[in-house]
């Protein structure tokens, strides 16, 4: 008997501290949690998702920050970002990783460069240059300007950085800078799922629950049950044929002024 009171009491515990999503959807679990940490790295903009959903769970602490390539599997490994959009390659080990978007590489360098004549850029016009592998900064994109090397990056950190004396154009050979949504398989935050929804762009109204689903198709089929029936009914003047029915058959209208006229004229002429 002890032992089944002592699973009953396990078992009542652990069913109060597992999170529940009800039939009202994403906006049950902001109650249970306080805060959303989301890291990204140089380049990616997140401020439409981070927007959205500060919109839809305004009780919930956002919090938005940068990292460097090198930490974006240790930031989600040790629990310093909830969700990470990350640039690969990247080490998945432990890690879920759902893959985004890609965008070209591209060549930094001075605007009197020579390679600047060219119309189209390809490794192996790269051999005989300087290509600077500094981390992308200010400081590096003046070292470009002055006409010291170039550099091969995403384009948009060369847009970060943007300046009238650098030019960066596209390096058609080379692999595509694959951006992705990433989080730890361990310890997954309770609005990891809402925040996946939000970036594939799931509405505020959509749900993944079975249950709200069936309650908005059955919600559906009434309105359109509702739609049928106020089509079936016929419009109003419908059933009387009345004077529309006599005009249409060439008869005259009651009271017309063409029949006084007529009895006047026959007046008139006896």
């Amino acid at each position: 008997m002890a032992a089944v009171a002592a699973f009953i009491v396990w078992d009542f515990f652990s069913a109060l501290m597992t999170p529940r999503v009800s039939s009202g959807g994403a906006g049950t679990l902001t109650s249970m949690v306080s805060t959303f940490t989301i890291a990204f790295p140089l380049g990616v903009t997140v401020g439409k998702w981070t927007r959205v959903f500060e919109q839809r769970h305004p009780s919930v602490e956002l919090r938005v920050v940068r990292m460097e390539l090198a930490d974006q599997h240790r930031m989600l490994v040790s629990g310093d970002a909830d969700m990470a959009f990350v640039r690969e390659p990247l080490d998945t080990d432990g890690l879920h990783l759902i893959p985004l978007y890609a965008e070209d590489i591209v060549v930094a360098m001075s605007h009197e460069h020579l390679l600047t004549l060219e119309k189209k850029l390809h490794r192996a016009d790269l051999a005989d240059q300087t290509v600077l592998d500094d981390d992308p900064s200010e400081g590096l994109f003046r070292t470009i300007a002055g006409g010291t090397g170039v550099a091969v990056l995403p384009q948009s950190v060369a847009k970060v950085f943007r300046r009238r004396d650098v030019v960066a154009m596209t390096l058609e050979d080379a692999e595509p800078s694959s951006v992705g949504l990433a989080w730890p398989r361990e310890g997954q935050h309770p609005l990891v799922d809402e925040f996946i929804g939000i970036v594939r762009g799931r509405t505020a109204h959509s749900s993944r629950n079975p249950e709200v689903a069936a309650t908005e198709a059955a919600q559906g089929k009434k309105g359109a049950k509702k739609a049928a029936k106020a089509a079936a009914q016929p419009k109003g003047g419908s059933k009387s044929g009345g004077t529309k029915g006599a005009a249409a058959r060439g008869g005259k209208k009651p009271g017309s002024p063409r029949g006084q006229v007529t009895r006047r004229a026959r007046r008139g002429g006896a």
